[in-house]
């Protein structure tokens, strides 16, 4: 009896897992050629070669948007370098990380660039907003407090005043967002 209990709890130790254990998401390198690939996309001409990245940085999908959020120059170095700082298009990406890019200057810049590249934010977190939420039978608009800042299109993270629901909402205007059910 004692061996079939044994055999029995052994089979369910294997074959279900706890909930402790962690689950495994597959992660994608960011390389070289997808930030210098980001940069040409901007206008600002860069081989595959001229990107350093510092860290190892990974995303959740294979061949993510990247986002330019500034470029600035290293100083005092014997060939011009600038640090560029990114992120994922989608918050949820990625984290921002820095590259190191030889041979970018300000003045092989877009003409029409600024030197910090930060997309408009029209919602700061901590911002008291309506998540407007709707699928043609139900219409429901619920207080809520941003917890990231955002741009419209920008997809962000917000919760209830009380902080008790957490919601994904996409950023409308000023302090208006929509949410899905």
């Amino acid at each position: 009896m004692k061996t079939t209990c044994l055999i029995a709890f052994m089979t369910a130790m294997l074959c279900f897992p706890f909930p402790s254990q962690a689950q495994t998401e597959t992660h994608y390198p960011i390389t070289p050629r997808l930030v210098a690939r980001a940069l040409s996309n901007n206008g600002m001409e860069t081989a595959d070669e001229q990107v350093t990245l510092p860290a190892p940085v990974v995303a959740t999908e294979p061949y993510p948007a990247l986002d330019i959020l500034s470029v600035e120059p290293l100083p005092n170095t014997r060939e011009p370098r600038s640090t560029v700082k990114l992120a994922c298009h989608a918050a949820a990406g990625c984290l921002p990380f820095f590259a190191i890019v030889a041979g970018l200057q300000p003045a092989t810049t877009p003409a029409n660039a600024a030197l910090k590249i930060t997309p408009p934010i029209t919602m700061k977190a901590g911002t008291h907003a309506i998540l407007v939420m709707d699928d043609h039978i139900a219409h429901i608009q619920v207080a809520v407090i941003t917890l990231e800042n955002g741009a419209p299109g920008k997809w962000i993270r917000v919760a209830s005043p009380d902080r008790k629901q957490y919601y994904r909402a996409e950023v409308l205007g000023a302090n208006l967002l929509r949410g899905d059910f």
